[in-house]
């Protein structure tokens, strides 16, 4: 039997529509790639945008009543001291500035967010002259003296709220509503990278589901 051999001479024109095929496919799979890291990174940018759109939160408040306590020797009597007494009411609003946020403050491990927020800080320390009271006062006492007591309220006020541990409460108050924000945005596996400073309970679930 006679064997035939057979020969495909393949033309210039067919290489080049070989190759025009292969660059095609080529670009097609970069254009792919190119748009799913677009999409994560939208992703990831519009997370971070609908959070800082919360912008200044307070999530905790303190109020407290300051009891200053001044004394000073009686310019007349050598023995004697002057005392004076007041009351100052205060405020502290505690929370998060989520205009602080940037790109990396948001990102993703498989199906899970991860979100680090900024560190809480008191947003406001409000003592008026209003809110003063003199409770009792002996001797004579200038305005420039009891101007200097009263300015210490101000760091009694912050002590006592650093006490209270305000700034823990703002931080667990701004992951409550930062984790409902999300999950009213479809997500469920929510984890917070908590700050340095901070050291969950024993027992503490960091993700809200």
């Amino acid at each position: 039997m006679e064997k035939r051999k057979f020969t495909i001479t393949v033309g210039p024109s067919v290489i080049l529509l070989v190759l025009l095929l292969i660059g095609g496919a080529l670009l097609l799979r970069t254009g792919a790639l190119k748009k799913e890291r677009a999409l994560t990174l939208e992703k990831t940018a519009v997370i971070t945008t609908r959070i800082r759109t919360l912008g200044e939160l307070t999530t905790a408040c303190f109020y407290d009543e300051i009891v200053l306590n001044g004394t000073k020797k009686n310019p007349l009597w050598k023995d004697w001291n002057d005392h004076l007494v007041i009351i100052a009411h205060g405020t502290v609003r505690a929370g998060i500035d989520l205009q602080k946020m940037d790109s990396e403050s948001v990102r993703f491990s498989g199906d899970t967010v991860i979100v680090r927020l900024p560190n809480p800080e008191y947003l406001d320390i409000i003592v008026n002259p209003s809110d003063f009271d003199i409770f009792a006062e002996t001797g004579r006492w200038t305005q420039q003296q009891v101007s200097k007591l009263q300015d210490s309220a101000r760091q009694r006020l912050i002590a006592e709220a650093d006490y209270a541990g305000l700034k823990r409460t703002a931080y667990e108050g701004a992951m409550q509503a930062v984790g409902s924000l999300l999950t009213a945005s479809g997500y469920t596996l929510i984890r917070f990278d908590h700050p340095a400073y901070y050291f969950p309970m024993p027992g503490e679930d960091a993700y809200l589901r």
